[in-house]
């Protein structure tokens, strides 16, 4: 029986001690690096890793904790749709625009 991802999310922060932080912080740099991934195909001239924070900033800590706890190791045709879906959120947009316009300068 799997349990939904909420509910493991919940749990993870209710670990005794800094377990449930180490716990939210693995699930949140394995988004980062599949976001990333994605980024550095869509937006080759831009640093994908810089990118990948903009759009994870943009995403709720459930939306991050469900993608995060999924599998990472290859990009999902499911996963680069939600990804490119939420690079659209206004400041994702505001981000990446702004990373892009930093790096047309330098």
């Amino acid at each position: 029986m799997k349990l939904p991802i909420a509910i493991l999310l919940a749990a993870a922060m209710t670990l005794p001690g800094c377990a449930g932080v180490v716990a939210a912080d693995a699930t949140r740099k394995e988004t980062r690096a599949l976001i990333a991934k994605v980024m550095a195909a869509e937006r080759p001239g831009v640093d994908a890793e810089a990118a990948a924070v903009c759009v994870q900033k943009a995403m709720s800590v459930v939306e991050t904790g469900t993608m995060g706890l999924g599998d990472t190791s290859v990009v999902s045709a499911a996963n680069r749709d939600r990804i490119l879906e939420y690079a659209q959120r206004p400041d994702a947009v505001a981000c990446l625009d702004a990373l892009a316009a930093t790096e047309a300068a330098g």
